[in-house]
């Protein structure tokens, strides 16, 4: 069972043990660079498999200005790392099939998010289509590893 909770920025060492599995690296930045971002507009938050912290994600309350494709009042899914010494054991998609949820819960008057996949990061594409995200039929040119899809999550 995944839950997901909120990262106090006073607790980022619980989540330094996660890892990248060979060629995430063009994907995501380390773990070590994701929680040293100091932006108050990023909320950090973990996925854990009992007591075990497995997973992390940031929030960005404040992505629509700095992506054009996004609606103004769209918020942003940064940084979804599920660490490599628990992959393959279907953790990626019990976080994100539990996400919708959790956001709903969190900010339950927030109803739109977005994301960015690599183009080559077909498994992750693939992913966050299962776990109800779409494909808004445009491309971000603009990542830092190459073309993307933007992804939506539209919550009822």
């Amino acid at each position: 069972m995944i839950t997901i909770a909120d990262l106090p920025r006073d607790r980022v060492e619980d989540v330094l043990h996660l890892t990248l599995g060979p060629g995430q690296e063009d994907f995501v930045g380390t773990i070590d660079e994701m929680v040293t971002d100091a932006l108050p507009c990023r909320d950090f938050h973990v996925a854990r498999e009992g007591s075990e912290v497995i997973g992390f994600f940031k929030i960005d309350r404040d992505y629509a200005p700095s992506h054009d494709f996004a609606e103004p009042h769209g918020w942003g899914l940064r940084g979804l790392l599920i660490g490599a010494q628990y992959q393959g054991r279907g953790l990626g998609r019990a976080l994100l099939a539990a996400l919708p949820a959790y956001l709903s819960a969190r900010h339950p008057r927030q109803r739109l998010y977005y994301l960015t996949v690599n183009c080559r990061n077909a498994r992750a594409y693939k992913a966050y289509l299962a776990g109800g995200w779409t494909d808004a039929g445009r491309l971000y040119l603009k990542g830092r590893a190459g073309p993307q899809n933007i992804l939506r999550l539209d919550l009822p």
